[in-house]
């Protein structure tokens, strides 16, 4: 009887020692891969259009993603399903989710644009939408034409989403301004 008992004994010290030896099915899976892309950045990048989808730029301040090309060629990822990665081969990445980011009546620090040589708000780019008032800011003026500095006077606030198509922004003086978002359109 000790012959079967050492055998059972040998096969049970067999399946114990297989179980630190790696497997086909505990392997990681790859990453995925993704797929060629031209990103159009004429405009500058707030969306763009991959697996049949619309996905939004995560970032909520545009002007933090860098400058690239027009197009800018590079690779396009879907890493979950609902965001993707675009890689660029400077190594640049930029990630869309597939719904509007920000978050609605959170105060967002923001410098809207005045005109130089008047009163006009300029359009913002912002939580993945054009944003667009004709209002105007008591008392701000943008500097004169031709005096050799940047053609628009920031004024400092906060801005607010109250939904997917409307906004406030609070100047650090006291000014209201109302801001709807415009559809995407051509910017030729």
């Amino acid at each position: 009887m000790r012959p079967p008992v050492l055998a059972a004994g040998f096969l049970l010290l067999l399946a114990a020692c297989g179980g630190a030896q790696p497997s086909m099915m505990s392997a990681p899976s790859p990453s995925p891969s993704g797929e060629p892309f031209l990103l159009s950045a004429h405009c500058g990048i707030l969306s763009t259009v991959f697996a049949g989808r619309t996905f939004y730029l995560e970032e909520l301040y545009p002007t933090r993603i860098p400058a690239l090309a027009m197009p800018e060629a590079g690779f396009m990822t879907l890493v979950s399903p609902h965001v993707a990665e675009f890689t660029d081969p400077a190594g640049n990445r930029i990630r869309f989710v597939d719904s509007l980011p920000g978050e609605i009546n959170h105060p967002y620090p923001l410098a809207v644009r005045v005109l130089s040589g008047g009163n006009h708000i300029l359009d913002e780019p912002f939580a993945g939408r054009h944003w667009q008032t004709t209002e105007t800011l008591p008392g701000v003026v943008g500097l004169p034409y031709g005096n050799g500095m940047d053609r628009v006077t920031f004024v400092q606030g906060i801005f607010i989403i109250a939904d997917s198509e409307d906004a406030i922004f609070k100047s650090d003086a006291g000014g209201v301004l109302h801001f709807s978002a415009v559809p995407p359109m051509g910017c030729d």
